[in-house]
C-alpha cells in the first residue's frame, strides 16, 4: 500500500522521459546566466515522502555529468544535503560549477571519460584503451587540471575500458599519487576498476543503484527506494543520478525528509573517512 500512495504522490513531479540504459552521454550545451547568483526553485507543495521502517543507514548520492548544462548545474548544487557532483573535464562550465559546488560543501569529482564497448562518442578528455602509458597520464593530468577542488574520480560510460586490467593500474597509480578516491560507476558487470583500485590500496567505492536510466518520477522513485533498501541491508549504499529535470525535481522533494527518517546523506569523502 504504501509504494501505490508514494508513487502516486510523486507522479506530478515531472513529465514523462526516458533515457539510455548505460550511463548516458553529457548533456548538450546550453547557455546561462554567468556570474550571477542562483537559487534553485523550490517545489510548490513538495509531496510528502514516507519511508518503509527500518534501520538507520547511510546513503551516498552522486549526481553525475555536470558541466555543459549551467542552470541544471546550479540546480544540482542547490540541493539540499550532502551530495557528491561529478564534473566533465574541459566543458563550458565545468570550472564555475565545480567553485560553487565547493563552496556549498559538497564534493567535487572528475567525471572521466572512458571508452565503451560500443565505441560512442566521449568528449574531451576521454582514457582510451590506445592511449599509452604517457599519454594516459597527461590526458588525465588535463582533465584534472579543468575542474578545480576535485576530491576523486568516476568513470563517464566506460564499459569498456574499465574492462582492462593495465589502464586500471595506472589510472589507480595516479590518483594514489595524488591522494584521490575512485569510485567505480560500474557501467558493466565485468569492471574491474574497483578491484584495481583496492589491489593500490585507493580509497574506493562502487555504485550499487543508477536513479534515473529511466526519467520519469516513478521509475525514480521505485529506484530510490531500492537504493534506500540497500543502505538498510548494508549500511551504507552509493546512488548514481543525472541532472535531469525529473531527477532535480524528485531529489528537490524528498532530500528535507530523509534524515527524520533514519537515512543519513553524506558525501564520498565522507563515508571514506578523507
Amino acid at each position: 500500500m504504501w509504494r501505490g500512495l508514494l508513487l502516486a504522490l510523486l507522479l506530478p513531479v515531472a513529465a514523462w522521459g526516458m533515457r539510455p540504459l548505460e550511463t548516458p552521454q553529457a548533456l548538450p550545451v546550453s547557455g546561462g546566466l554567468v556570474g550571477t547568483a542562483y537559487r534553485a526553485p523550490l517545489p510548490s507543495q513538495p509531496p510528502p515522502f514516507v519511508l518503509p521502517p527500518g534501520d538507520p543507514a547511510t546513503l551516498v548520492i552522486i549526481i553525475d555529468d555536470l558541466g555543459n548544462r549551467l542552470k541544471e548545474g546550479r540546480q544540482t548544487v542547490a540541493l539540499p544535503g550532502r551530495i557528491s557532483v561529478a564534473v566533465l573535464p574541459h566543458t563550458p562550465h565545468g570550472a564555475r560549477l565545480a567553485e560553487e559546488a565547493h563552496r556549498a560543501g559538497k564534493d567535487v569529482m572528475l567525471h572521466a571519460p572512458m571508452s565503451t564497448l560500443d565505441h560512442r562518442p566521449l568528449g574531451p578528455g576521454a582514457l582510451t584503451n590506445e592511449l599509452s602509458q604517457t599519454e594516459f597520464r597527461d590526458t588525465l593530468d588535463a582533465a584534472l587540471a579543468s575542474v578545480p577542488h576535485v576530491r576523486g574520480v568516476n568513470n563517464h560510460m566506460g564499459s569498456g575500458l574499465t574492462q582492462s586490467p593495465e589502464p586500471m593500474r595506472w589510472l589507480m597509480a595516479e590518483l594514489t599519487e595524488r591522494q584521490l578516491y575512485f569510485v567505480d560507476s560500474r557501467t558493466h558487470s565485468a569492471t574491474v576498476a574497483a578491484a584495481a583500485a583496492a589491489e593500490a590500496g585507493l580509497p574506493h567505492l562502487s555504485r550499487q543503484v543508477f536513479l534515473d536510466n529511466v526519467a520519469d518520477p516513478e521509475a525514480i522513485a521505485e529506484r530510490f527506494l531500492a537504493a534506500v533498501s540497500q543502505a538498510r541491508q548494508r549500511g551504507l549504499a552509493v546512488a548514481i543520478g543525472h541532472p535531469y529535470p525529473e531527477t532535480i525535481a524528485f531529489l528537490q522533494a524528498v532530500l528535507p525528509e530523509l534524515e527524520a527518517q533514519g537515512i543519513q546523506l553524506a558525501t564520498v569523502s565522507e563515508v571514506l573517512g578523507l
